[in-house]
């Protein structure tokens, strides 16, 4: 009542603080962040090592196994995951929601440092990584060039388009795939090598030492210092040939004579392509905390600058920008805003008749937006899908507070007041009831933006940002709209004499008619009120049923099209990368005959895509990727799904290669069904993974079924005579480093060319050695005499078959069992088909099988989303017992939210929707918002009732009095939501799901409470004179204690 009456009293003043605030938010329009998601910050680091030449079992030994150990130790680990393959380890840590986000990386670096010496001499340095969905490539380029080979690709990518784009403002990491590196090998023939008596380790020696600088110290004379240095580096490549290496004095060996030294390339480990083309892939991501679409729109801004300096025949393209979605997204959102807010107003005329009424709305709405956007600003959130959604859905919370204040003012208008009068008690008159609602809402969201988890952090944007703006709505609807209504609304409005009064007095005598109707259905409401109830719970068993027999399916994301899917292809175990990248070739080539298909961006030899985010695979070359970015959804192309699953029909056809189809969008890639088998003993485990692995298969609607045990990989082990070689002087140090310098090759210096750059020396055999098994027998290896013996005469080489990688979670072993779900199922629907496969098998002691994957995901954030919705309706109550002083009222008000939770589900069944997170959001959003009906309807009957009228009587004249500003609302809403319940415009598919379940819950809950809520209202107050003539009757049955009086 103060604030109003200054508000009304004081209109410049009003007038000038809500400039700045309207001006503070356009500023922060203008400078938010925008994402297509809030930034999620994802307690989970992961430690990559490399270590060359290494087996998995190797690796998980030496490498795996003591990362663990250390990592183990570290408090508020949850799940400690790891792969253990070809050349590389991998281990993931995933921590508790307790873990502080920000000193998790420095811990676990910490300690893998702590042991880092305890490692193998030959891995790489460990990297350790936090990961940060944010840094995904904001923008992905190819360098190509029809007749350029793959290492000058490298050179140019590089050389001169890294330099050119890492410098740009809110670019980050630039990061390249594909190519060839330059460098420098020195290709050892073991023939020669064996005929002179050298080994490579001679080899490695002599290169190391030859190429150096070597400070010497200093010389002082006659007052002046000279430093003295030696200088020692290679002058030119061919110089490498010079280098002795071993052999009499007078007959030196040189590298010349046992190698060749070749200016090249390192071994091609990967190839990529774009539309067949060779190319080499420049993935751009932005800076921590910048705007994604200003990162772009920088590069390619820059890309002109950057194609003039490339070389003749060589290009660069934008082969996937990640902006597109985000700016589709957020424009579908604007113009539903936008749309909302223009038919919120014509509601409004068409209820109220008032243009100025109108106006009031469209200026004090878009005013509480913009201060909500200051709001989002303080609070470091970005403009995003979800935010954007928030801000849309809150129009019907804002209309609901501006039609509530400017009836009320208009019905004092029409009593008699005068304009300022009509504005100051209008407001006080319904004020316990506005701040009921609002805080009501503020409590209802606030649970959502305080869930923990992933999901918490998803849509803790959305919840608070919807809170934030419902408080504001209040403040503007205590300032500004009585402000504007004392000022512009008058009691006969200067409206009257035109075509409007026509319509209006025709509107106005049918609405006369449907309140009389509504007010003679209410009076036979409350002398049926079985029927009514019945009625009710009628509703609530609909829903209830939908869900139960699965014709409303639930799943964990709804299925969205942002026009990307991702191809992950898998060869059989020891295919070379020539022959999986023939594979690829016909992948390709089916794939570009796809109408709708538009980029086509393959890797081989890349255990991630391209373009975007992979666990490392160390480059095994049966493992590739495909990225393919369909033509925009405005051209009327086929749904993603449809042309996906054309795709994968077609490349079932191509022999010897494996593919699974992974959509991408909200709910990420990945097979939605997997099933993890643990335990530490690997030959019962294998077993009981590949009856896993039948039983998943044989489940109709299931697909692509993956074991990530894999098949055997052909391996050349070789078995040491330990004894033999001893007897010889060799070491198993030694034997190894000959083995990964014959094969793998190691870098024994590096030249400094004339530019200063840094390349590779690699001594290495030569490709036609390493090509042919056989001659591993024949390696010279060193003694500690200093002579080389055949590695035959102390080994044996067996051709063996042995695993590809071996996984771990909670440092067991574990098999994880993969499916894909066919379209026209969702996994709600399949989960209890696994689960019921699942419980036939006989786990063996110490085994473990558990579902995981999506459905593991979803029981877990269904849970914490219901546990929310548990704390809204609880919050929600109290705060209306608060309020109200009484633990009934509130209770009357929350029967209408059954009715609204089945009218939700009975409009997902009629759109075709499955119940999923965004509809589950959407029936936290409905406790609000039938409350808030609940609200209006009953304070004005307890306001009659304070001027005498009976229960029945208060309940007959409350009702048709509120039924317009309820009507109002709900009717904004359900208008307001309708384009996006149609999925009409860019990223509706995420939004359709909650619309639908909105619209759903407030027709259903509008109905109903219009009638349901004076019934039990007028139930509940029969039943209190009931029990209070009961207890008055009991005391009158007592008899005063003797000798006690009331005097």
């Amino acid at each position: 009542m103060f604030l109003t009456s200054i508000s009304v009293k004081r209109p410049v003043a009003v007038v000038a603080i809500y400039l700045a605030v309207a001006i503070a938010g356009l500023l922060a329009l203008l400078t938010l962040p925008v994402n297509l998601f809030p930034n999620i910050d994802i307690p989970v680091v992961t430690i990559l090592v490399t270590y060359p030449g290494a087996g998995p079992d190797e690796v998980e030994i030496q490498v795996t196994r003591p990362l663990e150990d250390a990592i183990a130790g570290l408090n508020d680990v949850d799940v400690l995951t790891s792969v253990s393959g070809e050349g590389f380890s991998q281990v993931v840590v995933q921590f508790t929601e307790r873990a502080n986000p920000d000193l998790i990386g420095t811990d676990v670096e910490r300690r893998v440092n702590s042991i880092a010496q305890r490692l193998p001499p030959d891995v790489d340095r460990p990297t350790v990584t936090k990961i940060d969905f944010s840094q995904a490539p904001v923008i992905v380029l190819a360098v190509s060039g029809v007749s350029l080979p793959p290492e000058e690709l490298y050179r140019i990518s590089d050389e001169l388009v890294r330099p050119e784009i890492e410098r740009l403002n809110g670019v980050g990491q630039v990061s390249i795939v594909g190519g060839r590196q330059r460098e420098i090998r020195v290709e050892v023939d073991p023939d020669r090598l064996r005929s002179h008596g050298v080994s490579l380790a001679q080899v490695q020696g002599a290169l190391a030492q030859a190429n150096l600088n070597f400070p010497s110290g200093s010389i002082s004379q006659a007052g002046r210092s000279y430093s003295l240095r030696l200088y020692g580096l290679i002058g030119a490549p061919e110089d490498l040939g010079r280098i002795v290496v071993g052999g009499p004095r007078d007959a030196p060996t040189r590298i010349s004579d046992i190698a060749a030294v070749v200016v090249g390339a390192r071994d091609q480990t990967q190839v990529s392509r774009v539309n067949r083309e060779a190319a080499v892939v420049v993935r751009v991501t932005k800076q921590g905390g910048a705007n994604l679409t200003d990162a772009v729109d920088a590069v390619k801004a820059a890309l002109p600058r950057v194609r003039g300096s490339l070389p003749t025949g060589a290009e660069i393209v934008v082969v996937q920008d990640n902006s597109v979605s985000i700016r589709q997204s957020l424009q579908g959102v604007r113009e539903e805003l936008t749309t909302a807010i223009f038919l919120t107003a014509a509601i409004l005329l068409l209820f109220l008749h008032r243009l100025r009424v109108s106006f009031i709305v469209l200026l004090s709405i878009p005013t509480t937006l913009l201060a909500t956007l200051v709001a989002m600003q303080f609070l470091n959130f970005s403009l995003n899908l979800l935010s954007a959604l928030g801000l849309t859905l809150t129009i019907g919370i804002l209309v609901d507070d501006s039609i509530v204040v400017l009836e009320n003012i208009l019905r004092r208008l029409g009593a008699g007041d005068e304009p300022t009068e009509a504005a100051i008690n209008g407001r006080a008159e319904i004020g316990l009831a506005a701040v009921a609602i609002t805080l009501v809402d503020v409590v209802v969201f606030a649970p959502v933006g305080l869930v923990s988890g992933q999901i918490g952090g998803f849509f803790r944007e959305f919840g608070f940002t919807i809170a934030a703006a419902t408080l504001f709505s209040l403040i503007v609807s205590f300032t500004l709209t009585p402000m504007l209504a004392a000022r512009l609304l008058r009691r006969d409005s200067g409206e009257g004499a035109n075509a409007l009064w026509g319509f209006a007095g025709w509107w106005d005598r049918g609405f006369a008619n449907f309140e009389a109707r509504y007010r003679r259905a209410l009076d036979w409401s409350m002398r049926h009120r079985l029927i009514v109830v019945g009625a009710a719970i009628a509703s609530v068993l609909f829903g209830i049923g939908l869900v139960a027999t699965g014709r409303v399916p639930n799943e964990f994301f709804p299925r969205d099209d942002q026009g990307i899917f991702v191809i992950s292809t898998e060869a059989p175990s020891g295919t070379s990368l020539a022959a999986h990248d023939s594979l690829m070739s016909q992948v390709e080539a089916r794939l570009l005959e796809i109408p709708e298909v538009k980029t086509v961006t393959a890797s081989v030899g890349a255990g991630g895509s391209a373009t975007g985010f992979g666990i490392a695979s160390g480059g095994q070359a049966r493992f590739g990727s495909v990225t393919v970015e369909l033509i925009d959804k405005s051209t009327g192309r086929r749904d993603i799904h449809a042309v996906g699953e054309e795709a994968r029909t077609s490349l079932e056809q191509i022999s010897g290669l494996r593919t699974r189809l992974d959509v991408q969008g909200a709910g990420g890639g990945g097979q939605p069904v997997a099933v993890r088998v643990q335990g530490n003993e690997p030959e019962r485990l294998l077993a009981l993974s590949r009856q896993v692995q039948a039983r998943i298969t044989a489940i109709p609607g299931l697909r692509d079924v993956t074991n990530s045990a894999g098949l055997g990989a052909p391996e050349l082990r070789v078995r040491v005579d330990r004894e033999r070689a001893s007897d010889l002087g060799v070491s198993s140090a030694a034997l190894g480093q000959a083995l990964r310098t014959a094969y793998t090759g190691t870098v024994a210096t590096r030249y400094r060319q004339p530019d200063g750059r840094l390349i590779d020396v690699r001594l290495i055999q030569t490709n036609e050695s390493r090509a042919r098994p056989e001659l591993v027998a024949d390696l010279p290896v060193p003694t500690l005499s200093g002579g080389t013996i055949r590695l035959g005469q102390i080994a044996t080489i067996e051709d063996v078959s042995g695993p590809s990688q071996f996984n771990r979670r909670g440092r067991e072993r574990v098999i994880t069992i993969g499916a894909g779900i066919d379209p026209s199922l969702t996994l709600g629907e399949v989960t209890p088909l696994v689960r019921s496969a699942l419980a036939e098998i006989a786990v063996p002691p110490g085994l473990t099988v558990v579902v995981g994957g999506s459905a593991e995901a979803a029981n877990q954030s269904f849970g914490q989303l219901f546990a929310a919705l548990g704390a809204s309706i609880l919050l929600a109550y109290l705060l209306m017992v608060v309020l109200y002083s009484s633990f009934s009222q509130p209770l009357v008000i929350l029967f209408a939210l059954p009715v609204a939770i089945g009218g939700a589900v009975g409009a997902l069944w009629v759109f075709g929707y499955s119940f999923n997170i965004f509809a589950m959001i959407g029936l936290i959003l409905l406790v609000g918002l039938a409350i808030k009906n609940g609200i209006l309807l009953i304070d004005r009957a307890n306001q009659n009732r304070r001027r005498g009228l009976s229960a029945r009587m208060a309940l007959l004249e409350a009702g048709p009095t509120r039924l317009r500003p309820i009507l109002m609302t709900s009717l904004t809403i359900t208008v307001a939501l309708l384009p996006s319940a149609l999925q009409i415009g860019e990223g509706a598919e995420l939004r359709a799901p909650l619309a639908a379940a909105v619209m759903g819950g407030v027709i259903s809950s509008t109905a109903l409470t219009l009638v349901l809520v004076p019934v039990v209202y007028l139930s509940f107050d029969d039943a209190q004179r009931r029990i209070g003539r009961w207890l008055r009757r009991g005391a009158r049955l007592v008899p005063s204690p003797k000798g006690r009086g009331l005097g």
